[in-house]
């Protein structure tokens, strides 16, 4: 059987991994690997992070009752929580708890749907609750395409991690995202007041293990740690790229890009937000990114094809000067005659390649470049 969580948490409690932890600890029966899955980043009244739980779980039809039972004592009162961000503009929604029971894994098609679009609810199986369903049962349906795990510990007082414990596990083969490299500040202990005392993301099972016990012996007390399998740094948002010249660019106030009236690269982007104000009309290029509002939101790009044309200099120096559509060129001044209208150069672009926005800028679901 799969068991599915989601929609617990507001910005004042109510974490949804430690409510997940929470129900695993206590279920009457044995269960599998717990899963972290993270889903489309624009849905509806989403969760801060947008990530559900999954677990598959050994039991027969008996289960139902304890899990009502469960719901209606532990869940159920997590519902109508919400506080308003201090860091963000978005909309903060009540808590809505979804809670899903299928006796046989859903369809995969619905997790690819939801983390790639909107989606409604799943019919089907048990379910609890409302709008936390679709992203419990989203995460049932994930195949555990391209895995990486994350080790997640919850603190019982202040947050503290060493920092020695931090350069330890950033040093580790197999850890990712650990340290912004361009502030060198630890991305992996949130901010604000969640219970989670930090994040390890890893490789592997085992490296993100070794990680999660040298940061609990340099941090301060933790109630309990667990270690989630995910589609974190998976790409699985991504469908396809896109292939565009440019025919139009602005530049916003606050530095942000619109390309073609379609393409959206924020100034918070890095290097991508570089190679999109050094764009210029004509110029070619590939991106990736997510539909939203009209917009494709670019998380990675590369130049393909970039060119100056200058008309050509006469022998005297003098530059040349079109004659008209497919006539050639002229100097002005010795009145030489060229069909070479024009000079080509490439520029060089100030990053080879494909580029993407900083380690604390990507999206949970962003596929590291290699």
């Amino acid at each position: 059987m799969w068991l599915g969580l989601d929609d617990t948490d507001s910005l004042d409690g109510g974490c949804t991994t430690l409510v997940f932890h929470e129900l695993l600890n206590s279920l009457p029966c044995e269960y599998g690997e717990a899963r972290l899955t993270r889903l489309w980043p624009f849905a509806d009244k989403r969760t801060r992070g947008n990530a559900s739980l999954s677990v598959e779980i050994f039991a027969d039809d008996s289960i139902v009752e304890w899990l009502d039972e469960y719901w209606n004592k532990n869940i159920l009162p997590l519902k109508g929580k919400v506080a308003k961000s201090e860091h963000s503009q978005r909309e903060q929604y009540p808590s809505d708890p979804g809670m899903t029971l299928f006796d046989e894994q859903p369809d995969e098609q619905y997790y690819w749907d939801a983390v790639r679009g909107e989606v409604d609810y799943l019919i089907g199986g048990h379910q609890w609750g409302g709008n936390g369903r679709i992203g419990a049962a989203a995460s049932c349906a994930w195949r555990e395409t391209n895995p990486t795990w994350e080790a997640i510990a919850w603190r019982k007082g202040e947050r503290m991690v060493s920092e020695m414990a931090l350069e330890v596990v950033d040093n580790m083969e197999g850890t990712f995202l650990c340290r912004d490299p361009r502030t060198n500040r630890g991305l992996i202990a949130p901010r604000g007041p969640c219970p989670v005392m930090f994040g390890v993301r890893a490789t592997s099972r085992s490296v993100a293990n070794d990680a999660c016990e040298e940061l609990i012996e340099g941090s301060a007390q933790t109630i309990g740690h667990r270690i989630f399998k995910t589609n974190q740094a998976s790409g699985d948002h991504l469908d396809s790229s896109f292939t565009e010249t440019v025919n139009d660019k602005i530049s916003l106030t606050g530095g942000h890009v619109i390309i073609n009236d379609r393409y959206l690269v924020f100034s918070e982007s890095g290097k991508v937000n570089t190679i999109a104000q050094w764009l210029q009309i004509e110029d070619s290029f590939e991106c990736v990114g997510l539909e939203y509002e009209g917009k494709i939101h670019v998380e990675a790009i590369r130049i393909i094809n970039s060119e100056n044309k200058t008309r050509p200099l006469c022998k005297c120096g003098t530059r040349m000067k079109s004659m008209g559509a497919g006539q050639g060129v002229r100097c002005p001044k010795c009145k030489v005659r060229s069909e070479d209208s024009w000079d080509i150069n490439k520029r060089i672009p100030p990053f080879a390649g494909w580029v993407q926005p900083p380690a604390d800028k990507r999206r949970h679901l962003a596929k590291p470049l290699t």
